[in-house]
């Protein structure tokens, strides 16, 4: 039986490419791997990016129109696109990255991970993460908030 090698790519559909296109690369540092434009137009319709710019693309983001409603938060669909940082020192630095635009976010402990929640204009859901070393897994946190350990994110506040 054939398996799968690993999950590689989503495409997220938007409201304006444009928009998507500048929040996702400069809030998530993304390279630009290809821009697919309106025929005969310089409108974007699509557009590829990356974290590796040796890869094709981690992400795709698709214009549907500015009427386009926005997805449905309790019903069957993805919940979620998750971006894995690679330190925790990353994780703050993005964290504040989001503070300092202003963008709701909801930060949760998962014992194996530490993930912080917030959602791209068009309302998708987006996690960025840092992925604890397996010996930390089900463990206290040495984070704090009002001087409880095990709450998180504490020293980023």
């Amino acid at each position: 039986m054939a398996k799968a090698a690993s999950l590689d790519h989503v495409n997220i559909k938007v409201r304006n490419a444009e928009r998507s296109y500048r929040w996702y690369a400069d809030l998530l540092g993304l390279h630009t791997q290809d821009i697919f434009y309106v025929s005969g137009t310089e409108k974007i319709r699509a557009v590829f990016l990356s974290c590796d710019p040796d890869h094709a693309h981690d992400i795709a983001l698709f214009e549907v129109g500015a009427d386009a409603a926005a997805p449905e938060k309790d019903g069957v669909g993805l919940s979620h696109v998750a971006w894995r940082m690679s330190t925790l020192d990353d994780l703050a630095d993005m964290y504040r990255a989001l503070q300092a635009r202003e963008i709701p976010v909801r930060v949760v402990d998962h014992t194996v991970s530490i993930g912080v929640y917030f959602s791209d204009p068009d309302g998708n859901g987006l996690e960025v993460y840092y992925e604890l070393p397996r010996s930390q897994w089900k463990q206290e946190r040495p984070f704090s908030e009002a001087g409880q350990k095990g709450r998180f994110p504490g020293p980023w506040d």
